[in-house]
């Protein structure tokens, strides 16, 4: 009985140990980690090709090109006048008889910045004829007498610094009508004469005048396809008692490579500074053609 009084204590206390042991060793042991979450794969998003931007078809708002035409003057209407310091009487008015001949014509375009170019174009013409004095006259400080034998001449050059802006739209793209607006520059060097065949054949009555004026103006273009469009503008300026300027000119235009063939017509009117002894005016208009090499 004494043993088993002594062994009760024992087991009791070594229980109690051990116990106390397992619970720190659950203690000490680190938490299962929690279960890793199951990864979710986002849908594929579609992917979105950039816009295109669809080029010019026919490629006209820059272009290099060189050109040469022909202007067929079916009609001009030309005429001396009275100026301010014109010395009346006699009269000073006499209508200048001819059809335009020589009409010949270069064109140069020259790509610039953005939807625009800029364009230089020079023409020429003459034109002569006779009539007699309708009355006595006073030209360019000389006197004609009535009925004498007239043979009377002018030449017309004209020289154009263009610059042709897309205005609408702009950019082009693919569109078929299209907007311009013109600033240009326009000089032109008249050169009336007449001469008396019978009184004085070798002294003829000229004097060279000039018109230098910048001009403003309105283009259209209708762009068919890459090889056929159409083409017309018309600029102008005038000041009172000074000079005045119009010019127009349409033409439908067939590419065929880097070639252009262009048929239309071409219209033109002057008067020089009334601020002198005699001034000259003019209408000439009439159809026109050409060819025109484009450089890429």
């Amino acid at each position: 009985m004494k043993l088993i009084g002594r062994i009760c204590p024992l087991s009791l206390c070594v229980w109690s140990f051990a116990l106390t042991c397992s619970i720190l060793a659950a203690q000490q042991q680190p938490a299962a980690a929690p279960p890793a979450p199951a990864q979710t794969t986002a849908p594929a998003q579609p992917r979105v090709a950039p816009p295109v931007q669809t080029a010019d078809p026919a490629d006209v708002e820059r272009m290099f090109s060189i050109g040469l035409s022909d202007w067929v003057t079916s009609s001009a209407s030309a005429g001396l006048h009275a100026g301010s310091q014109a010395i009346l009487p006699p009269p000073h008015e006499l209508t200048l008889p001819g059809k335009p001949y020589r009409a010949y014509g270069v064109l140069v375009t020259l790509p610039m910045k953005g939807s625009s170019r800029l364009e230089f174009s020079y023409d020429t013409l003459n034109a002569n004829g006779n009539i007699l004095a309708p009355t006595d006259l006073g030209l360019f400080g000389g006197v004609i007498a009535q009925g004498e034998p007239l043979h009377t001449t002018y030449s017309v050059r004209h020289l154009k610094m263009s610059y042709n802006f897309l205005t609408y739209p702009n950019p082009p793209q693919d569109a078929k009508l299209r907007i311009k607006t013109l600033w240009e520059f326009h000089y032109l060097q008249l050169k009336p004469g007449v001469t008396a065949t019978v009184s004085a054949p070798d002294q003829p009555v000229t004097q060279s005048q000039r018109i230098i004026l910048p001009a403003v103006g309105l283009g259209l273009e209708y762009v068919m396809s890459k090889h056929f469009r159409l083409e017309m503008r018309g600029s102008g300026m005038a000041f009172p008692h000074r000079s005045t300027l119009g010019d127009a000119e349409g033409d439908a235009v067939v590419r065929l490579g880097s070639i252009e063939i262009f048929v239309g017509g071409k219209f033109l009117h002057f008067k020089t500074s009334p601020k002198s002894d005699t001034f000259m005016s003019g209408t000439i208009w009439g159809p026109d053609a050409g060819v025109r090499w484009v450089f890429k």
